[in-house]
């Protein structure tokens, strides 16, 4: 287990392909032994030559992901410091070595997710009431949730290319958090004027795009390929327990304690959110550092080499070029786009529909929203199965059930005991196709990537996720008030069925994990041998995978 989760680490900072390394090792050894037999000035013009063809080397390699890294030989200016490395506290006392076990990670973005889910859960079905006691309409409701969906937009990909720039994560985590904080005191504290509670769910989207973007890039910094589905599953456990549990005890607490009473709650749990990823140790943090200190050293000494040739720099492919490249991961973005939409299309007229059909009132109308959270559960079942045989046919069988649960959800004058089973297959099939969508952008970015540019595939994961969550209630809240529930569900169905031809063509089967998986392992094995080059060039004792063992 420490092994796998230090070669993951690894993963995410540097990738060497096998070849390189050896023309390196050729290069090196033709150097030496014709330096005997030539005149100094030759010498130093060969080298230089040398120099040059083994950076190109490097560069040209069709399986090395950027930032590359010319391996010269160590000298007395150039060697790199790996005291980062020594100093990391992975094995100091037992306190110290929970707060970077995987165990705490995990349970911290977990719970991160969660409390971001329940603030946003408990408001949910009460803002259609409030919107109608200041004399709006329901496109004033989809406003409100389209504003959340803005920020989540706006966050994601600068929370994305700030993180993969720092070595730490933690950090614009803590930033999203105060973000959160601010939203729920301004929506406590300014019911009565529409354009502040704009600003509010506007900002709970800026803490939502930070949250889930840098949440999910922190496990796919942390788990192996064979265990990244099914720890995902997990953690959107969190996002299933704040879905399940805000609308009911929004409810409640209103009815019951008073109108400010579910904002005290989600400040309660932001704290203690905070204290949680306060603690947090991540276990990329100290090798980061060690190794783009390397790398800025390295990339230093290409350039002076660069100066000496005519021949020209070759222009760097961009991260986010190489990502929108890949149709996998085009198909995967797609699909986060569809859910957002079904279920954002789905929440402002639910409310209105259950209280105007079967005259509920808030509280009910939140108990009701169980039936959509409470099957998530499935989730961590989904990504076991996705990472043991891919998510292709599971997920096709799943957005087909969901297509059919949300077209038949809008036929007139049925039961309410029809709506909640109804609400229940919705939830279930659509926490079954959006899970393995998690393991596919990962696989991407290990293939087509930039090796740190996890955080800008998810941050373009909440980027589709969020345009699906504007589109969603605008259109769903507009067709329902000119039209009935009955062509907004058939609406919602249609659009959902569209996925099908593309997941069929482009999702990854049980052939693509299995080869996924083996890219990983490969990718390990050779990254850990480099990694430990680099620190014997540097004078250190011990490898790194010592230094940065994870509990």
């Amino acid at each position: 287990m420490a092994s796998s989760n230090s070669n993951n680490i690894e993963n995410h900072t540097l990738s060497i392909s096998q070849p390189a390394v050896d023309h390196l090792s050729s290069t090196s050894s033709s150097s030496s032994s014709s330096s005997s037999s030539t005149s100094p000035a030759s010498n130093m013009a060969e080298k230089t030559q040398l120099d040059l063809d083994r950076n190109a080397t490097l560069i040209e390699q069709p399986g090395i992901l950027s930032p590359t890294i010319p391996m010269s030989e160590p000298t007395a200016t150039n060697a790199t410091d790996f005291s980062a490395l020594d100093d990391a506290p992975l094995s100091t006392n037992t306190f110290t070595r929970f707060r970077s076990s995987n165990f705490f990670l995990s349970f911290t973005i977990g719970l991160a997710v969660f409390v971001d889910l329940l603030c946003y859960g408990i408001i949910m079905p009460l803002t259609p009431f409030i919107v109608e006691k200041l004399g709006l309409k329901s496109t004033a409701n989809g406003a409100l949730i389209a504003c959340y969906a803005v920020g989540l937009l706006v966050a994601s990909p600068i929370a994305g290319i700030i993180s993969d720039k720092l070595a730490n994560r933690r950090i614009p985590m803590i930033i999203g958090l105060v973000a959160l904080l601010l939203s729920m005191v301004l929506f406590m504290e300014a019911m009565d004027h529409f354009w502040v509670l704009l600003v509010s769910r506007f900002a709970a989207g800026l803490a939502g795009g930070t949250t889930i973007t840098l949440g999910f890039a922190l496990l796919s910094d942390t788990y192996p390929a064979n265990r990244l589905g099914e720890e995902m599953g997990k953690i959107l456990v969190g996002q299933s327990l704040g879905l399940m549990a805000g609308p009911p005890l929004g409810g409640l607490l209103q009815e019951h304690v008073g109108k400010k009473a579910p904002y005290v709650l989600c400040i309660v749990l932001i704290a203690i959110d905070l204290i949680a990823r306060l603690l947090i140790i991540e276990p990329r943090s100290a090798k980061v550092k060690a190794i783009r200190a390397y790398q800025k050293q390295q990339i230093k000494e290409q350039k002076e080499l660069a100066a000496l040739s005519s021949t020209p720099a070759k222009p760097k492919i961009s991260t986010m070029r190489l990502l929108m490249s890949s149709k996998r991961l085009i198909t995967a973005l797609i699909v986060s786009f569809t859910q957002a939409f079904l279920v954002a299309a789905i929440e402002p007229v639910l409310p209105l529909y259950l209280a105007a059909t079967f005259n509920m009132t808030e509280t009910k109308i939140g108990l009701t929203f169980l039936a959509i959270s409470l099957p998530t559960f499935i989730s961590p079942v989904a990504g076991w199965f996705s990472d043991k045989y891919g998510g292709k046919y599971m997920s096709m069988a799943a957005i087909t059930l969901c297509a059919i649960f949300i077209t038949v959800l809008g036929i007139p004058d049925i039961p309410l005991w029809t709506v909640i089973l109804f609400l229940v297959g919705i939830g279930g099939t659509c926490a079954t196709y959006i899970t393995p969508v998690l393991g596919e952008l990962s696989a991407v970015v290990r293939v087509t990537g930039d090796g740190d540019g996890f955080a800008r595939a998810f941050a373009l994961f909440n980027m589709f996720f969020s345009l699906g969550m504007v589109v969603g209630p605008l259109l769903g809240a507009l067709i329902y008030q000119e039209t009935s529930m009955l062509w907004t569900c058939v609406l919602i169905g249609v659009v959902t069925i569209l996925l099908l031809p593309m997941v069929f063509m482009y999702m990854g089967g049980k052939e693509q994990k299995l080869e996924d998986q083996a890219r990983y392992l490969e990718d390990m094995e050779e990254q850990d041998r480099v990694l430990n080059e680099i620190r014997e060039q540097s004078g250190a004792q011990a490898p790194l995978s010592e230094k940065l063992e994870v509990v």
